[in-house]
């Protein structure tokens, strides 16, 4: 018999694309995919949406019964399992309606419970959950997973830049600022790129009002000696950008010291920095160094084919 399996999920990237494609790769399994960034409401007249301002002073609004019904409507069996990441931005009574669905209900928690602390509140209604937080893992008994290697095959390109580095605006930005200050001022070739909804104004970093696909990082990655991860103070788990790194064979210098925890850390792939302090020489000497290529048996370990068989229970 079939397994069914539904992946609920806000933008991400096309990170989960990924995991959509190996699900489809098994002929017994069934997959149902959501992206609720694709569910919008739409008022059939400016009458409806004043009555909907009122309706909502009462506690009813039409915009978010339209939101679930939409998610509901779409799984039309009992699925064996339901797949969540992002549930703290759906109502609790969304949550308990898609647990009826299935027989085993689980969340991947993208970002620490600092960050979004909706997400303790709702842990009960899951039957797992799943985190690269150790922290949290810690705290509240998540089971510990971590994000993965979604691509293994890059084209060769011209050399064009010594670091490269995709971020959002937040609350990184003095700190991104800075770093690429001291890089650009000590000779090194950046690339430094900041996404926001409106143009920005760094004079050492590129502003950047759509998001780039991955195909379109994957190139800017192909023409770069390394990455740079600027890790947000609320995260300690691994960002893509380290899985990028791994996946494309290229070095990776980070904030984040977590990092040297991991079976894949060399110090000749991946350097830790303090961004307070940037050592200019040993970034220098770091670069200079050839790629240290990681042990397949423990690449194995990270591939989104691993991921996909842990949270989806999956045997040969």
């Amino acid at each position: 018999m079939a397994k069914r399996i539904t992946l609920i999920y806000p933008f991400a990237y096309g990170y989960i694309d990924f995991v959509m494609n190996e699900l489809q790769s098994y002929s017994d399994i069934i997959v149902t995919d959501i992206k609720t960034d694709s569910i919008k409401y739409k008022y059939p007249n400016f009458g409806s949406k004043i009555r909907n301002g009122i309706t909502k002073l009462f506690g009813k609004n039409i915009k978010k019964e339209y939101f679930k019904n939409q998610i509901v409507e779409k799984i039309n069996e009992k699925q064996d399992i339901i797949f969540i990441i992002r549930p703290d931005l759906m109502e609790d009574s969304l949550l308990k309606k898609l647990k009826e669905k299935t027989d085993c209900f689980i969340a991947y928690y993208y970002d620490s419970c600092k960050k979004y602390p909706r997400q303790i509140d709702i842990a009960n209604v899951f039957d797992e959950i799943y985190s690269y937080e150790k922290e949290d893992i810690e705290k509240y008994g998540f089971t510990e997973t971590t994000n993965f290697i979604y691509d293994e095959h890059i084209e060769s390109e011209e050399i064009k830049y010594d670091i490269f580095n995709i971020s959002s605006f937040d609350s990184r930005i003095d700190e991104i600022e800075k770093i690429s200050k001291q890089l650009s001022e000590n000779g090194f070739k950046i690339n430094f790129i900041l996404f926001w909804f409106e143009k920005l104004d760094y004079p050492y970093l590129t502003s950047i009002t759509e998001y780039l696909s991955l195909d379109e990082t994957k190139k800017l990655i192909s023409q770069s000696k390394a990455m740079i991860d600027i890790q947000r103070d609320d995260q300690k788990g691994l960002s893509f950008r380290t899985f990028e790194s791994l996946g494309y064979r290229k070095k990776l210098i980070t904030t984040n010291s977590s990092i040297k925890n991991y079976d894949f850390y060399d110090p000749n792939d991946i350097l830790v920095i303090n961004s307070e302090n940037v050592d200019i020489e040993t970034l220098k000497s770091f670069l200079d160094q050839p790629y240290v290529e990681i042990p397949r048996e423990i690449l194995e370990k990270y591939t989104v084919k691993t991921f996909v068989k842990k949270i989806f229970k999956i045997t040969d």
